[in-house]
Formats: C-alpha cells, structure tokens, sequence
C-alpha cells in the first residue's frame, strides 16, 4: 500500500479515536465518533465537488491542491488529460494531413455505408460526380448515378472489377467506378477519368469498322477475278497452284474482314434486350452440322441436352458464340478425338459446355486467348485457319447477354469452355 495511503488511514483512525474519547467525556462516545464520520465524509465530497468542477472547466489554473490522497489523484488526473489532449493534437494534425493527400488526388473517392449512402468524399469525387456538400451527403448513390450497369455492378460488385459510367455532371466524360471494402460495413468506391480511354478505345474501333468496310468491296473484285481465273481453260497448268492459294487466303482475308465487323458492332458492351427466345437446341444443332462440313473434324461430335429451356437474346450473336466454341474445338481435335457440346441448366443459370480432347491450352495462355489475335501456337493456328478473333467475339457477345466465359484446359489433355449465363436469360418453358 502507497504511504499516502497508510498516513491518511493512520490520521482518520485517529481522527475517529479522538471522537470517541472526546464522546466518551461527555458519556456519549459514540456520538462523537459519528460527529468526526460525518466530517470526513464532508471533507470527501467537498473535494470531490472541487475535482468535478475542474473536470467540467478543463483549466490548469483551476486545479484543486486538497489534503491525505487527493494531491496524488489530482496530479494523476492532470497528467491523463494532459496526454489525452496532446494525443487528440497529434490525432487531429494526423486527420488534417490525410484529409489535404486525399483531397490532392487526381482520382475521386466516396465512402458509403452498408445502404450505399454516400458518408464523405474528396475534392475529385464532388467535381467528377458533380456533388453538393450540403445536400448530398447522406444519399444512396443509385439515387445520384443512374445507370443501369452501375446499378448492377452496386449490387453485385464480384461479377466484374470496374464499370465504365457517363459522368452526371459532364456527359463527354467517361468515369471508371470501382468498389473497394472499406472497414465496418463500408465501401470506398474509387472512380477515375477514363475519358481518354474510352476515346482512343471509340477511334480504334471505328477505325476498324471503318477499315473493315471499305476492304469489303475491293475484296470482292478480287475474289471475283481470281475465281474468273480460276474457270478459265486458257490458263497454263503452273498457274493453277498460285490461283488456288490466292482464292484460299482470299476467303482468309474475308472471313477477317467479317470477323472484325462483327467484333467492332459486339464492343459496343450493351446489353441484348430479353425480348427474343432463341431456340438453344437448333443452334447446337445447326453447330454440329457446320463442324461435320469442316474438311477436318474429329469422328464423334455429340450434343448432350440436358434441359428444355432456351435463352432470352439475340439468336445471330449466340449462333456466333457456339459456332466459333465448336469450330475451335474441332480444328485443335485429332480425327479420333471427341468434341461434347452440354447445355445445361440448375439455380444458378444456364450453362452452355464445348469439351473436347485436343492438344489443351498452357496455364499461362488461358488468361490471354480471348484477347484479339493472341495465338497460343501461332504458326499451328494459321495452318488451321484461324483468324485469332474467334475467342474475342465469344468473349463480347456473351458479356451482351450478361454471361461469362469459364476455360478449363490442361495440354495434351483437351479444353473445356463454359458460357454461365444467369437465371434471368433463360426462358423456361
């Protein structure tokens, strides 16, 4: 026990005695020893009116000296709210100079609560998002940005990293949102100027558009010459060979051209419209036939189907998808290989399955064939005739029907593509 505290017990017990004694003198001891209780006890809240007055006016100068235990509880106290208040300075500089970085970043940032109401924001958020101090602060941010596929990608933000979104305050710019997790039950989404991007991303694709169209017709006339050539008798026999190759990597040349049209109109990333069922088991039908007419295909190419159900979409781009899955399929298929073509559907979606036992895909290529003209093996792709753009149109005509595109491959043992599409594509009969 503290010294303090054994001299402030020793005075009180001799404060009490001397009651007692004093009591005692006049026959009543006991009343005199409940005279000196009650004056301590005085003496107790006295002070400890005096400290909850200090406490309440903060003020060094008003702090009480007291008498026993007080000036070491005086002292203590004085020394916690002097370490409180230099830690709230450090703390509120701290604050301060995080608030002045964030608001010193070129990308926006809005915190939002578990309802997707908007908490606080920097200075690029309020301009990029055009927001008001005053009046938006704590509104949902649908309310503010509404768009459809953010208000998907809000809902379910696992299903892509980032949407691209108009600007609310400048309909030329283009912002990319992207949610984070951000401590209890909050979200911090980041969103960037993209505008540039999207700009270059528009030219190039008009420009392949473009470019595309216009080699149509003078392909055309090629094609039509070198077929004319082709028929004529009077051609020698060493020009056959050469007019052949010619026609071959004509047909080449267009099957580009169209693949590039097609790929151009399917970057546009809207969605299809559910409006039109397509029939699922006539495309795979259709699919299977065009497999067999390759010059060459493996001997068994079979359809597995495993429900009635049909999508919701449009039936040329999902007629692209299974055709470009299949043909892929069967070009890298030895002729004792097999291709299974799987529809099938549980809670989750639809799921539309090409397997088949070719040469596989490398791990670290699995991640890029989608991309336009990236060859796994290239100088074995040309020989099989692909333009490189198949996998790339699959890959933007599923996204217009809110489908993904799963690879599973292993080499030397086959590839396996799924298409999930959700629930709300199906038409259930």
């Amino acid at each position: 026990m503290p010294k303090v505290w054994t001299w402030t017990l020793i005075r009180y017990g001799g404060a009490l005695a001397a009651g007692a004694v004093i009591g005692f003198l006049y026959g009543l001891p006991v009343l005199g020893a409940l005279v000196v209780t009650l004056g301590l006890l005085f003496w107790q809240m006295y002070n400890l009116y005096r400290l909850e007055r200090w406490l309440a006016t903060g003020k060094i100068a008003d702090v009480p000296d007291g008498e026993g235990v007080w000036p070491p509880v005086f002292a203590k106290i004085q020394f916690i709210k002097g370490k409180v208040k230099r830690r709230g300075k450090r703390f509120r500089k701290l604050v301060k100079d995080l608030r002045a970085s964030t608001e010193a970043f070129p990308d926006g940032g809005v915190i939002l609560n578990a309802s997707h109401e908007i908490v606080n924001y920097n200075q690029a958020a309020r301009l990029l998002l055009g927001l008001k101090n005053r009046s938006d602060r704590g509104q949902r941010i649908e309310n503010l940005l509404r768009f459809p596929d953010f208000f998907d990608y809000l809902n379910n933000p696992g299903d892509r990293v980032s949407v691209d979104i108009p600007s609310p305050s400048a309909p030329e710019t283009w912002l990319a949102c992207r949610l984070i997790p951000y401590g209890p039950e909050q979200t911090l989404l980041l969103i960037r100027d993209v505008s540039q991007r999207v700009k270059i991303e528009r030219v190039r694709r008009d420009f392949v558009a473009n470019a595309s169209h216009e080699l149509r017709s003078p392909l055309t006339v090629i094609m039509g010459y070198l077929e004319a050539l082709g028929d004529d008798e009077r051609i020698p026999d060493s020009w056959h060979q050469p007019i052949r190759v010619m026609q071959d990597q004509s047909v080449r040349m267009r099957r580009l051209v169209e693949d590039l049209l097609q790929l151009s109109k399917l970057e546009s990333g809207q969605s299809v419209p559910k409006d039109r069922v397509v029939d699922i088991a006539a495309i795979l039908a259709t699919a299977r036939k065009e497999a067999f007419a390759l010059p060459e295909h493996p001997e068994a190419i079979e359809i597995e189907l495993n429900s009635p159900a049909n999508l919701l979409g449009e039936e040329t781009e999902l007629q692209s998808v299974v055709s470009n899955l299949v043909s892929n399929a069967v070009r890298y298929t030895p002729a004792d290989g097999e291709v299974t073509i799987r529809w099938t559907v549980d809670a989750e979606g639809g799921h539309l399955e090409v397997q088949d036992t070719g040469i596989g895909i490398a791990d670290e290529d699995i991640s890029r064939v989608t991309e336009r003209f990236y060859r796994a093996d290239g100088g074995r792709a040309r020989q099989r005739g692909g333009t490189g753009l198949g996998l790339a149109i699959v890959k933007h005509a599923l996204r217009r029907h809110d489908a993904e595109l799963e690879i599973r491959s292993r080499l030397g043992e086959g590839s396996t593509f799924v298409c999930h599409f959700p629930r709300d594509r199906l038409a259930l009969s």
